[in-house]
This record gives C-alpha cells, sequence and structure tokens, in this order.
C-alpha cells in the first residue's frame, strides 16, 4: 500500500517518527461455525494482513497479538502475512536503516510467527521500506525512490540486499512458507537484473516460496517474474465513479481488469496473489481504494459490497493462488482505534462476515 495517505491519515506516522529521530536524526465479533470452513477455500492463501503496534507489549510477540490470532482463525483464513520495515530519511538517501525500531526486534517477530503456526496458519513475511520523517514531503515514498546514477544505485541495492537476506533468514529459521522480496517499489522495479541478483542471494538462504508485491498495474512492466515464484499485486484499483455503487456495477469495475490478470499470469505461468487487497469502510472508498483519507460517511455496506464483488468475480479463477485483506492490528484497542470505524480493517463490521463466507466457500 503506498504510504502518501498513510503518513497524514494515521497515528502510526507519530510512533514511527519518533523512532526515526532518535535513532538516525476490548472488542469482540463471533461468527459461529466459521472456524471450521478454512480448509474448504478454493484459494491457496486465504490471507489477512496483521500489522504491527509500534509499543513493545501491544505489538508482534505480544498477548494483545495472540488474541487477534484466534479472531482471524474464527473468521476462516488459513495465512497471516507480516510486515517488517526498514526505513529511509528521504528517497534519494541510499542509506537504509535497520534495527532502529526496538518494538520490532526479531525475537518479537519470531515469537509472533511460532504463536501464528502453532495456531494454525501458514505465514507470508512481506518486508516494507518506510520513507521519511517529520519534514512530510508528499512526493517522499517509497514508489518513487530511483537512482538514475548508477554508483548509488548500486549503493542502494548493496544496502536494500543487506536488509532483505537477513529478513529471508529469519524467514527460513522459522519456517515461513512465502517471503516478499520487495513491495511498491515502482522506480527500482525496472532495474531487472539488479533484482535477479537479488532474488539469487535470497534463494541462497530461503528454501520457500517468493514473490515481489507490485503496485497495481506495475506489475506489467515487471520481468522478473520468472525468478519468482508467485506473481504478486497490491491490488488496489478503482472499481466505481460514483459512491455507493451496487453489486453489479463493482463486478462490472472488477471485470475491466480480470482478462490482463489472466494475460499476466499467462505470460510467465506464474499464479497471481493479490498480496494486498482492502477497501475503506465509507462512501466512495471504491472509486481510489488506494487512498488512506475517510472522507465520506461510514458505510460498512460500500466496504462489505466490495468484497462481494471481488469474490463474486475471482472465486474461481485458477491462475489466482489467493489474497490478503488488508488489514488488522495487533491490538484493535491501541492508537489505531479512531481508524477503525471508516479505515480499511475489516474487523467486526459486515465485510468481514462476507470474507468469512469466501473463505469457506465451496471450491
Amino acid at each position: 500500500m503506498t504510504i502518501l495517505w498513510e503518513l497524514k491519515k494515521t497515528h502510526l506516522h507519530k510512533i514511527l517518527i519518533s523512532i526515526f529521530f532518535l535513532y538516525i536524526f476490548p472488542l469482540n465479533f463471533s461468527f459461529g461455525q466459521a472456524e471450521s470452513n478454512s480448509n474448504d477455500s478454493f484459494f491457496e492463501f486465504n490471507g489477512a494482513v496483521l500489522t504491527h503496534i509500534h509499543k513493545i507489549g501491544s505489538g508482534y510477540g505480544s498477548e494483545p497479538s495472540q488474541k487477534i490470532h484466534k479472531h482471524l482463525k474464527a473468521v476462516g483464513y488459513d495465512t497471516v502475512q507480516l510486515n517488517t520495515f526498514a526505513y529511509m530519511k528521504n528517497r534519494d538517501d541510499t542509506k537504509i536503516y535497520v534495527d532502529v525500531d526496538p518494538t520490532m526486534k526479531d525475537e518479537f517477530i519470531e515469537q509472533e510467527i511460532r504463536s501464528l503456526r502453532n495456531s494454525g496458519f501458514k505465514v507470508m513475511l512481506k518486508p516494507h521500506v518506510w520513507v521519511g520523517g517529520w519534514d512530510f514531503n508528499p512526493d517522499n515514498w517509497r514508489s518513487k525512490i530511483d537512482f538514475t546514477d548508477s554508483n548509488k544505485r548500486e549503493e542502494w541495492f548493496k544496502n536494500y540486499k543487506q536488509f532483505i537476506v537477513s529478513q529471508a533468514e529469519l524467514a527460513e529459521r522459522n519456517n515461513v512458507e512465502i517471503f516478499v522480496v520487495g513491495t511498491e517499489l515502482v522506480g527500482l522495479s525496472k532495474y531487472t537484473m539488479d533484482w535477479r541478483r537479488l532474488i539469487q542471494k535470497v534463494r541462497e538462504v530461503y528454501g520457500g516460496k517468493l514473490t515481489y508485491a507490485a503496485e497495481g498495474w506495475n506489475a506489467r512492466n515487471i520481468e522478473f517474474w520468472d525468478n519468482l515464484d508467485y506473481i504478486g499485486i497490491d491490488a488496489y484499483f478503482p472499481l466505481a465513479n460514483e459512491k455507493n455503487p451496487t453489486i453489479d456495477e463493482l463486478v462490472n469495475g472488477w471485470s475491466k481488469y480480470e482478462k490482463d490478470f489472466k494475460n499476466l499470469s499467462d505470460k510467465y505461468d506464474k499464479k497471481i496473489i493479490f498480496a494486498e487487497i482492502g477497501f475503506k469502510s465509507h462512501e466512495g472508498s471504491t472509486i481510489k481504494p488506494w487512498e488512506w483519507n475517510h472522507d465520506g460517511k461510514p458505510s460498512e455496506e460500500e466496504q462489505a459490497n466490495a468484497f462481494k464483488a471481488t469474490y463474486l468475480v475471482f472465486h474461481d479463477k485458477p491462475y489466482l493462488a489467493g489474497f490478503f485483506v488488508w488489514k488488522y492490528f495487533t491490538y484493535m484497542n491501541s492508537y489505531e482505534r479512531p481508524n477503525i470505524e471508516k479505515g480499511f480493517t475489516p474487523y467486526g463490521k459486515t465485510a468481514e462476515k462476507i470474507i468469512s463466507e469466501w473463505v469457506g466457500s465451496d471450491k
């Protein structure tokens, strides 16, 4: 997911900013029998994105997170995606900072993975690069990182390789099923040989499945899919032109892209994973689903209809290996609480019932 609106509209940036400068400058919802549905889905990965609350005792490896695991299991998810971070001062800086967030130590991430596996989940580890700090610049986000200077680009990839290989080693130690070598690095994705070399280094330390998470239709421009096991897409596509669209209108919105997904899958003989997919619960959220602003009246119906339309279009498509719903939090009563009512999370909303039916549907 692009960070442009995320930096402006969520409380997460306050926590990350304090970490950045320090180092380098109860809710319940029942689903009845849904828990038994998780093995009946058409997809290989029926996934939820579980995002980290950047506070020790509330994030990965915490007791509140274990409670969310039970909730995700009850919905019917069988795979959970975890997001880890490296940091850059700005998109022109080649230095990548790691191990600067005391709330995301390897021990916490590994504890989270063990807990998920003990609960019967598969795990996807999806590292992100977080760009910027207090002086917010709309042009300063990860999709725009690029270096036309070959020396700078070489330096950036060297630094990124250190980060991503260390994450792959963590994934290998903990038997993670699928690892993401990069997320939404649009400006850098055209340097195919650099990515091929990076993927080779990852394969040397990690034996599981690999993908890359492309930002929308940047996926069609990427040429290193043949080095990976799946085509990953963070699938935020406009589905409607007006607020409160009908399910039929949303189905038509998805149908405009469906042939292109199949063609991309056929071209590389690889299945596609929606590495992120989500809709906010307010009116107009399907017009520009990638935006983080919460303009518009609350509407669980529009969010639910969007997931329903997604199911109707893709539930029987053999080229789609699975999806990851954006997003849940390790602690739902955290600083993210104000973003729940109209935000992306389906937690306790009508959409979550639709998703539960989706992951439990007949093949």
